[in-house]
């Protein structure tokens, strides 16, 4: 039986730069913050990868078989002094379960947690918007985990957010090489079953990498893009790289694993003629 699992990450829900509704954030004094024209755009983009490209992607597969991963970083949290942001917490969280509830009721749905920064000590935040969401939860009764494993299908995914991030483009692939290493080594050390795919997020940048196999099944890192424009952080230490917008589904049938992308272009910069 064919069977999809479709992953989202880093939608940093309360930044001025992440994922915002088109109707905005209602701010607790009852003020509404309105999306900027690019984060209009993300949220155009956002509705098209659910409402067109999803559908495609799962074409004959039943909403009962597709199950939706959100891998970390949901809302953007309070931190580092940023300015850039929603400061009220709850309100990040009251955005990010409107956003993300039309999927939930529709899909089975998991949360992984994220950065601390944004998901709140311990990721409190992140725990409370996977329980009002009815995430599914753990044998601890959590509806958040750092790492979240799945067998679809005779395929083993593991997800977890973290990854380690560069800021050169010539050694995007490092850490992806360096993190399949290590859970081939922790494998074959505790006698552990090999995820057939390992998924990060927390780079906004879309990376895949494999290695083959002998049974021609090759072990895949997929690092997911993310939901997030340019932040002042990242004008800083990267001045020409764009993020990656957009999503992953993954087709699992008899024991293979197809992964299929969806990244949208980003708006040109304006030149200014003079």
């Amino acid at each position: 039986m064919k069977k999809a699992i479709i992953v989202v990450s880093d939608l940093h829900i309360g930044s001025h730069s992440g994922l915002c509704a088109s109707s905005g954030y209602l701010l607790d004094n009852g003020a509404v913050q309105t999306p900027s024209n690019l984060q209009t755009y993300v949220w155009r983009c956002w509705s098209h990868f659910w409402d067109s490209y999803v559908k495609d992607a799962t074409r004959g597969i039943g909403a009962k078989n597709i199950t939706v991963v959100v891998n970390g970083d949901a809302i953007d949290g309070n931190h580092h002094e940023a300015v850039d942001l929603v400061p009220n917490v709850e309100v990040q969280e009251r955005a990010a379960v409107e956003i993300l509830m039309p999927i939930a009721k529709r899909y089975r749905l998991f949360m992984v947690r994220g950065t601390e920064a944004h998901g709140g000590k311990s990721e409190q935040n992140t725990e409370s918007i996977a329980r009002q969401l009815g995430c599914e939860t753990d044998e601890q009764g959590c509806h958040s985990v750092y790492q979240l494993w799945l067998e679809v299908g005779g395929v083993v995914i593991q997800f977890a957010h973290h990854i380690g991030t560069t800021s050169s483009a010539a050694y995007e692939t490092s850490a992806p090489m360096r993190e399949l290493v290590a859970g081939l080594v922790e494998a074959s050390q505790w006698d552990q079953r090999l995820p057939d795919v390992f998924v990060r997020s927390h780079r906004h940048r879309y990376i895949p990498i494999s290695i083959p196999r002998s049974d021609d099944r090759d072990i895949q890192l997929i690092i997911t893009p993310g939901w997030q424009l340019r932040t002042p952080h990242v004008e800083r230490i990267d001045r020409m790289r764009l993020p990656h917008i957009g999503g992953v589904v993954f087709i699992i049938e008899d024991g293979k694993c197809q992964v299929k992308k969806k990244i949208y272009e980003m708006p040109k910069p304006t030149l200014i003629q003079i």
